[in-house]
């Protein structure tokens, strides 16, 4: 994927060294040292610019994005850089936003995907007490849809299964850790002893996809 990432501080630059090895990530920073810092430390293409300005997202490549990311530590930027980057052809945008009053308006206004640091924070809590089976979770905001990760435990219904046998209903296995490797599963991936699992699903589905890896009583 082409991804677009317009702030390069804290959140920014950890997005961007998740996605780099596996996506082509271009970034943009307006304060210069941030920038000349994304530069030093990442294998991204940086433009030191304003991303609310439609030359700055036309040399990042926007017209060919999947994705824009507004992550700047100010919602306004947030806003603006991501519906100048759907009209300029950007297929999906997605905005952070620090004022949680703030998340209808911006869905409002078209941004596909809204994250609040203070609720996501809230509700990872609420559901990480209420998922005990479960850890790591995100949200996806504005959905029923979350992603969890479940460790195979040796008596897990689903240990030394191919994946393509375990049959999807509601839930979509995204990711696979397998020791100190994250892989992007294939149908013949077995899931072995202690494998660390991604799963995304439908909230109303966490009790189904638990059994598959709690241990009968």
């Amino acid at each position: 994927m082409n991804i677009i990432i317009v702030g390069a501080g804290r959140v920014g630059m950890f997005m961007a060294q998740k996605l780099e090895k596996d996506h082509e990530i271009s970034m943009i920073e307006k304060e210069k040292d941030l920038a000349q810092e994304a530069s030093r430390v990442l294998d991204v293409m940086v433009i030191q610019g304003d991303g609310t300005e439609t030359k700055t997202l036309e040399e990042a490549g926007v017209k060919n994005a999947d994705a824009v990311a507004g992550v700047t530590g100010k919602d306004e930027i947030n806003l603006l850089s991501c519906l100048l980057a759907k009209t300029l052809g950007s297929n999906i945008v997605l905005a952070r936003v620090g004022k949680p009053e703030y998340i209808n308006v911006f869905k409002s206004l078209g941004i596909d995907h809204v994250v609040s640091p203070e609720l996501s924070v809230a509700d990872r809590l609420y559901r990480l007490i209420t998922r005990p089976t479960a850890s790591n979770l995100a949200l996806i905001e504005g959905s029923d849809v979350e992603i969890l990760e479940f460790t195979v435990h040796p008596d897990s219904m689903i240990k030394d299964k191919k994946v393509g046998e375990i049959p999807p209903d509601g839930f979509l296995i995204i990711a696979v850790k397998k020791d100190d490797e994250i892989i992007i599963p294939e149908p013949k991936t077995v899931l072995q002893e202690l494998d660390k699992v991604w799963i995304l699903l439908k909230t109303q589905f966490v009790m189904n996809v638990s059994k598959l890896f709690v241990p009968p009583e």
